[in-house]
């Protein structure tokens, strides 16, 4: 390897690069957050690079790389110690290289390989994964000088559990991987990785052990007790120090220059075959932690300290020391931020600050009105069951409540063995959601008793709850008041908070978002279609709501509540834009834009009219025999059903099994209005429902009425009584604006 100069005209950039650092638009924004990311982390300085397959959208560095024993500054040529980034950039690299090779197996046991007995218990797909049993990282630098040393010190260890049944992320199984690659290939890590990665990409920077040449221009990390020394261009991590400064989980070297060629050439099929970097790729093949690859982390949470693109596809992987990258295989997006925060002393290292202001400016620049939220199941799984392990529990919940691969969360609590789960307890329309509306849903015995809390009690025993440690509440509400699911949930709270028995809820994303609030407060809360004091859209999550009810009508009754929350999530998305398997949560919700009309079509429900049950496309359709569709809709004013389009049509209800054995109108061809949202972010969904009651009792005064269902959903007289004096949507949404405005500034908000 040649030496090279860090004069600022050393690497030149293209013409084509250079116009675009300049003229992307994202650039000024970029460049003020990594400002102001390093002023909040108080960081000595950084490199930044963020791109795509082959453009150059911000590239620059800013602060020192040395502080100490001189100030030095930072250059976008600064070689950083990525520490843990090792495992990614190289090791796993070169694990896939000799998985094409067909020197490596990933599923074959590692002492096949290394010849180690002890190393029978796990496979080389467990090492990358972090799911082997091994202990985490161990100061094994105090007693061993070679890494076969320490190699043998793992050997002798019992496992902390058995391989596949946790996640525990972990130096040693990566410092295993590097043996691995170095007797399967025949050569040294760094070696192999020279010839088969770097070399090949150009990564003309990027080593182990930087020449003795190249240290004042690598960025300085930790004043090291133990080496009595600034550590500058000698791998901080002790472990990778102790074994010569090469080893599977630490000490390569690298520009964000590189590591960008590296991004590209990944994504790009220039590194690995395309069915490798999928499988490489794959979020879920470790079922207890879905977001963990073959070395690389996965679809990264927002809340975490490793950095963040809010994006299913993103995958990327941290250092120690201050050093990210994450990519989006998706849009090809990446964003390399190198620091070097551990300098001069781990005391001030603040990696957590220093990256979210970076990534969410990323976030912000690329990712405006998406996300890959996360629910509280998720994060259940994420962290490891730990509020609930070892017990005794029950659920509410209902099949429909999933995690991101689609687990029930009835399912995912079973990859818990010590989890004990005692009963399940279940909302309207049953545990498997394919009870009709009002349907009575019986219990059922078995070795875990389900027990419906619809049809002939609606909350929990108190012999059913007192012998539990917690209640889990998951169940996935819809943001409309009418929903039942909310009543369920308050009757259990309340019978929790008689017993004594705390409650955990699950929380899930507001499917209709949680910014924009619609409809009249009620009067009357005695209902199951009106249960608390909040409006018809609510705006709240089931967490929220949790919390909504403890400080109103629980408060002082010695409820014992904790919310699990989204990561992820701003509450103006709605469902479709986070990136979340949507299961429908009851027979006639099956689409996350049924739940949005539901909000206005379901006061159809308390009318003569049918409301879309009995059809493909409940609560988007509206209709009797004798509507004149065309008529009604001539007669509303456009800014009445913004963000909607209606459109006359002809439908017949049918009974459905399952959904609809009986809808208003069987049989009978109705003229109808169908919903068609073209906007869901201007759609308000129960201005337009009201627009269309007015509209059609107007036209039709001698064939519209009412059923007493309507003050139930209405919450009161008020809004029928209003209609009755002909007054306009617009007046009577109006009215409701101070009162919304009121709930709004007082409504607990756990999401920004």
């Amino acid at each position: 390897m040649g030496a090279f100069s860090f004069s600022p005209g050393a690497f030149p950039v293209a013409p084509e690069r250079k116009r675009h650092m300049a003229t992307h638009p994202a650039a000024p924004a970029l460049r003020e957050a990594l400002e102001r990311a390093l002023q909040e982390a108080r960081a000595p300085g950084a490199a930044a690079y963020v791109g795509n397959r082959s453009e150059t959208i911000f590239y620059e560095a800013m602060g020192h790389r040395a502080l100490e024993p001189s100030a030095l500054p930072t250059q976008k040529e600064t070689l950083y110690d990525l520490a843990s980034m090792t495992k990614a950039v190289a090791t796993a690299t070169a694990v896939m290289l000799l998985c094409e090779d067909g020197a490596i197996d990933l599923d074959q046991p590692v002492n096949e390989i290394v010849p180690i007995p002890a190393f029978r218990r796990f496979t080389v797909r467990r090492l990358l994964t972090h799911t082997s049993g091994l202990t985490v990282g161990r100061p094994l630098y105090k007693t061993a000088s070679t890494l076969n040393e320490m190699l043998q010190v793992y050997a002798a260890m019992d496992l902390e559990y058995a391989p596949g049944s946790r996640r525990r992320y972990s130096d040693a199984g990566f410092m295993i991987l590097g043996k691995v690659v170095e007797l399967a290939a025949h050569d040294s890590l760094d070696a192999f990785c020279r010839k088969r990665i770097f070399d090949p990409l150009g990564m003309d920077h990027t080593t182990f052990n930087p020449p003795a040449a190249w240290a004042e221009q690598c960025a300085a990390t930790e004043r090291c007790p133990w080496r009595k020394k600034i550590m500058q261009g000698q791998v901080h991590d002790e472990n990778a120090y102790a074994a010569g400064g090469v080893a599977g989980h630490a000490g390569l070297f690298s520009t964000a220059e590189d590591l960008a060629r590296f991004c590209r050439a990944w994504m790009n099929g220039n590194i690995v075959k395309e069915k490798t970097f999928a499988e490489a790729l794959r979020v879920g093949q470790v079922p207890v932690y879905p977001w963990q690859g073959l070395g690389w982390d996965l679809d990264p949470w927002r809340d975490t300290t490793m950095g963040y693109l809010p994006s299913r596809r993103a995958f990327g992987h941290a250092g120690w020391t201050g050093t990210s990258l994450w990519a989006d295989a998706e849009t090809g997006l990446f964003a390399i931020l190198l620091s070097n925060t551990c300098h001069p002393s781990r005391a001030a290292r603040d990696n957590e600050t220093l990256r979210r202001v970076f990534y969410d400016a990323v976030a912000k620049a690329f990712y405006s009105g998406r996300s890959n939220a996360h629910t509280g199941l998720d994060r259940l799984v994420r962290d490891g069951f730990k509020p609930v392990r070892g017990k005794r529990i029950a659920l509410l919940t209902n099949l429909a409540a999933v995690d991101q691969l689609g687990r029930p969360a009835l399912d995912a609590l079973r990859l818990d063995e010590t989890v004990r789960l005692q009963r399940v307890f279940t909302p309207e329309h049953g545990l498997r959601g394919h009870a009709e509306a009002g349907e009575t849903v019986p219990s059922e015995k078995g070795t875990v008793p389900i027990i419906s809390l619809y049809g002939g009690k609606d909350r929990p025993a108190h012999s059913e709850l007192q012998d539990l440690d917690a209640v889990l509440v998951d169940l996935p509400d819809i943001g409309a008041r009418y929903y039942t699911y909310l009543a369920t949930m308050r009757a259990c709270l309340e019978a929790c908070a008689d017993a004594g028995a705390p409650v955990l809820v699950l929380d899930r994303p507001n499917p209709i978002g949680g910014a924009i609030l619609e409809g009249p407060m009620p009067q009357r809360t005695d209902s199951p279609v009106c249960s608390a004091e909040v409006p018809v859209r609510h705006g709240m999550t089931l967490g929220e709501l949790a919390r909504f009810l403890e400080a109103g009508p629980l408060r002082g009754k010695g409820l014992t509540l904790d919310v699990m929350a989204v990561d992820g999530w701003p509450r103006a998305l709605l469902f479709e834009a986070c990136s979340l398997p949507w299961s429908a949560p009851s027979p006639n919700m099956p689409t996350p834009e049924t739940a949005l009309t539901y909000v206005g079509a379901c006061l159809f429900e308390g009318t003569n009219l049918n409301e879309g049950r009995g059809t493909d496309t409940p609560f988007q359709l509206i209709g009797a025999p004798w509507l004149d569709a065309g008529g009604t809709i001539a007669e509303i004013a456009p800014g009445e059903t913004a963000g909607c389009a209606l459109e006359a049509t002809v439908y017949t209800p049918r009974s459905i099994a399952g959904k609809a054995a009986k809808p208003r109108h069987r049989d009978k061809e109705c003229r109808g209005i169908r919903l068609r949202v073209t906007d869901p972010s201007a759609f308000r969904p129960f201005t337009t429902a009201l627009a269309l009651i007015i509209a059609i009792r107007k036209r039709h005064a001698g064939d519209f009425a009412w059923q007493p269902l309507f003050d139930k959903l209405a919450g009161s007289d008020d809004l029928r009584r209003r209609i009755e004096a002909d007054e306009t949507a617009s007046s009577i949404v109006a009215r409701y604006a101070d009162a919304l405005q009121a709930f709004d500034a007082a409504r607990p908000k756990l999401y920004p």
